[in-house]
């Protein structure tokens, strides 16, 4: 005999009965644990790059956050503290080169757009009326569609629909990274002042008809 008795049917329940409750319990602290992870991790925007692919720019904003409500658009860069606006060549409504010192003299507001961008559609009726009601002032929207050369007919098309805005492309994509900071995502919106300077930046969809864009823009107006 080895001097050890046998485990009785109740010392078998106390010491192995208990390890499938155990391991049960450790495995739905797992679920719950990553189910809370997702539930309260800060939200992200899938903005969009230059082929449509989804681009993870971090976490959201509130505007974001909040389906509905649109970015705000935030205060001019002094004069002193601009920078000039990008010399490269997109194509202008005609099909033939230009670059943005064309419009120097003019107060420019550049949105980088694409059809497959939902946000960046949307938003082209408000950017339309905000052309309208400025006509015969010295402002110019540039509706810059980024999309490929085997989409131009279907851009054509849908900034036909959007008047009196005019359509401009690049469908090299040059423009965007030439910004600083480079252009990650679209829609992203440019105010530029009469010295081709970049006076402010929009990342996102935004009011255009709101207080906050005519404010900046007869501001720019007015210098």
């Amino acid at each position: 005999m080895s001097g050890m008795e046998p485990l009785n049917s109740g010392e078998k329940t106390d010491r192995f009965g208990l390890w499938p409750w155990i391991a049960g319990g450790l495995a739905l602290s797992g679920i719950l644990y990553i189910i809370g992870a997702q539930v309260f991790k800060p939200a992200t925007r899938a903005a969009h790059g230059p082929a449509g692919q989804a681009v993870n720019t971090g976490p959201a904003s509130v505007s974001e956050a909040a389906p509905g409500l649109m970015h705000a658009i935030p205060a001019l860069t002094p004069k002193d503290k601009a920078s000039a606006a990008p010399t490269v060549a997109f194509k202008d409504t005609g099909d033939k080169s230009v670059t943005l010192t064309a419009f120097k003299g003019k107060v420019v507001l550049v949105n980088l757009w694409a059809t497959w961008c939902a946000p960046c559609k949307a938003e082209m009726p408000a950017l339309a009326a905000l052309q309208a009601k400025y006509a015969g002032k010295d402002l110019v929207i540039i509706p810059l569609s980024i999309d490929s050369e085997t989409a131009k007919d279907k851009a054509r098309a849908f900034i036909g629909q959007n008047a009196p805005l005019k359509l401009y492309r690049d469908p090299d994509y040059v423009l965007p990274p030439a910004f600083s900071p480079p252009v990650v995502g679209v829609p992203a919106s440019f105010f530029i002042d009469r010295q081709g300077r970049v006076r402010g930046q929009v990342n996102g969809d935004a009011d255009w008809t709101g207080a906050a864009a005519q404010g900046a823009i007869d501001q720019l107006l007015a210098e």
